[in-house]
């Protein structure tokens, strides 16, 4: 039990209830994380695009904005897995389609490679990977450049990673031999040193591991003597599945109890309260009882029956429950990860502030 006697359950785990969770643990309430499985942010870069973003209608005003987005910053920072950019800041980000992306948050990795920082740069795509042509990327990235008024040069390499293989290889194969085998990743950066040449910045597809932290792709960049950008290629995505790993490790540092594999099959309520949640547990459900209940867990729940889906800001018609995420209304897709951190933190700060008053009772 906390400080302040607060427990509060958050379901879901994407984005939105991770921010959640992170935000109520840090305002000194008990926190349960709670869900099926992760949410769709871990296929994908992880970029955050906050511009046009319609804050009335969720319901924020700039304070709030300011203080979700700090707060993010801070626990991806503190997670090792740092982002940069900020509110009023937009870089240009590289894409696996060869294209480049507005984005006003991304990994620290990513971030750097916007064309304007670079003036020569390396694609490197990997032998017997067949979901990254570096060519095709290299080729499509100078010509956006051109069209963009810049004379940033993209030139492309493939290299034969240690052991290779004869069988077609995966992203995520590739990130397993990396986790587990250090001498695979020593030999990894002696086989791309000799291509670096004049670049100034390697691109590669998603492979450097899943278990990586931000030490371990600077490791790699004072090895080759090279900044480094890594793409998300095609669903599993090695960086979202690394950003989930070193966001849930954060969630247990602040004591979030995380129990995944086990939806939620029901709200248990009474009147306008939720008394618990009913899980699907092996053998037979299970119900687990909380102060205040978050809801981060989509706008396809099967949780929410008619009358219960709309919502005034993060506040929902009972007493004791927020939502937060994709829940709260239809956004641009651009926009989905914004309004995840936005109403996830604002989310975990009414839950965590409630919890209080209840638990003063």
């Amino acid at each position: 039990m906390s400080a302040n006697g607060c427990e509060v359950l958050v379901i879901g785990e994407g984005l939105s209830g991770i921010v959640a969770a992170a935000t109520a643990a840090t305002e000194g309430s008990h926190v349960t994380l709670v869900s099926k499985g992760p949410g769709s942010f871990v296929l994908g870069s992880g970029c955050i695009d906050l511009d046009g973003a319609d804050r009335a209608t969720l319901g924020l005003i700039d304070d709030q904005l300011k203080a979700a987005v700090s707060f993010f910053l801070d626990l991806a920072s503190s997670a090792d897995c740092a982002y940069g950019g900020g509110i009023a800041q937009r870089h240009s980000v590289p894409t696996i389609l060869g294209t480049f992306q507005e984005v006003s948050l991304a990994p620290r990795w990513l971030w750097q490679a916007d064309p304007k920082n670079f003036s020569r740069v390396l694609v490197a795509g990997i032998a017997n990977l067949p979901a990254f042509d570096a060519k095709f990327v290299a080729e499509r990235l100078s010509s956006h450049c051109k069209r963009m008024g810049l004379s940033t040069s993209y030139r492309s390499e493939v290299v034969t990673l240690p052991q290779n293989p004869k069988h077609a290889l995966t992203a995520l194969e590739v990130a397993g031999h990396i986790d587990r085998d250090n001498d695979y990743r020593i030999a990894l950066a002696r086989a791309l040193r000799p291509l670096i040449q004049d670049a100034e910045l390697l691109i590669v597809p998603g492979i450097l591991g899943v278990k990586s932290n931000d030490t371990d792709i600077v490791c790699l960049e004072e090895d080759i003597v090279c900044a480094v950008c890594e793409l998300a290629t095609l669903p599993p995505s090695v960086p979202g599945l690394r950003l989930l790993q070193r966001l849930e490790r954060r969630l247990m540092q602040l004591g979030v109890d995380i129990s995944t594999g086990f939806p939620v099959r029901k709200l248990c309520t009474e009147g306008q309260h939720c008394v618990a949640v009913e899980l699907d547990t092996p053998g037979r459900p299970r119900q687990r009882r909380a102060d205040i209940v978050v809801l981060a867990c989509g706008r396809f729940s099967e949780l929410l029956e008619p009358g219960m889906t709309e919502f005034t800001g993060c506040e929902s018609h009972f007493d004791n429950v927020f939502a937060c995420g994709s829940l709260l209304g239809q956004f641009e897709p651009r926009h989905r990860n914004a309004v995840s951190i936005l109403t996830g933190h604002q989310a975990g700060m009414l839950a965590s502030k409630q919890g209080v008053q209840y638990a003063g009772r």
